[in-house]
């Protein structure tokens, strides 16, 4: 698979400490990420650890909180689910809630990303992608056909989906596409359309502002206003409203398509 097919989005972010210093959580997507970074560490909040460099983050289940240290310029490739597997040649199971260095999974990539930091930020992304096309494998067209025909349905319908359903429409068991999201994914097929309801709910937070708690959990498929705010705390570790307090937030960041250069 050509890796630039398996990138969902590239994001940068510059700027001072005081401009990038909110606490607000990055929210679980199913989705693998790289994030490099040319300037001061972040600090992890829940072990007070300063991340690495060159950060390595799997398919979380639970929101993570980082701020910087110092000065902020940091580089984003963020994955589409079920495609990562196609860099990183690993089963995805075992990046689950897990953060490492990518060089602890490609060969050599201190090196490179010690050369990426001295270039321009305009020529980073060119560079970085020629790095990374050197790690690309083959992924079976089968097996990908099937895990991203689930997962286009668990999009389509907002998460409101059974894995029995899933199944039969694929023509596959329950058991057999468990099991390639589990190899390919990373995630179990129900959480990952769990985590596809909050993020849609959050969506619809954030760009429908009339919409109201009963009429956005109705409309993600939640049984109520409760069950709505009960599962966002769950993946997201705080309510919707707490979310979303206004300006832009990491995971709003993170989705951007294209470089954002500060807030």
């Amino acid at each position: 698979m050509n890796v630039a097919h398996a990138v969902k989005a590239v994001w940068t972010a510059r700027g001072t400490k005081a401009e990038f210093e909110r606490s607000d959580p990055i929210v679980p997507d199913g989705c693998v990420e790289m994030v490099f970074n040319f300037a001061d560490p972040f600090r992890d909040l829940s072990s007070g650890a300063l991340q690495p460099h060159d950060l390595l983050v799997g398919q979380m289940t639970r929101p993570t909180v980082a701020t910087p240290t110092g000065d902020v310029d940091l580089l984003g490739i963020r994955y589409w689910p079920g495609r990562a597997v196609a860099v990183l040649r690993t089963p995805m199971w075992e990046l689950q809630d897990r953060m490492a260095r990518v060089s602890d999974l490609l060969t050599g990539a201190d090196t490179w990303v010690d050369e990426v930091r001295t270039l321009p930020a305009s020529d980073r992304v060119m560079m970085m992608a020629t790095h990374l096309s050197r790690h690309g494998g083959r992924v079976d067209p089968g097996r990908l056909r099937l895990v991203e025909g689930a997962l286009t349905q668990i999009a389509r319908r907002r998460g409101h989906v059974s894995i029995e359903d899933l199944s039969r429409e694929a023509g596959v068991s329950r058991r057999h596409l468990e099991r390639q999201f589990r190899d390919q994914v990373g995630l179990p097929a129900k959480q990952v359309a769990r985590i596809a309801r909050v993020q849609a709910a959050l969506r619809i937070v954030e760009t429908e502002q009339d919409s109201g708690g009963v009429e956005i959990a109705l409309r993600c498929g939640f049984a109520d206003q409760a069950h709505l705010i009960k599962e966002c705390r769950a993946i997201a570790g705080v309510t919707p409203a707490r979310l979303l307090p206004g300006g832009t937030s990491w995971s709003s960041l993170m989705r951007e398509p294209r470089g954002v250069a500060g807030p």
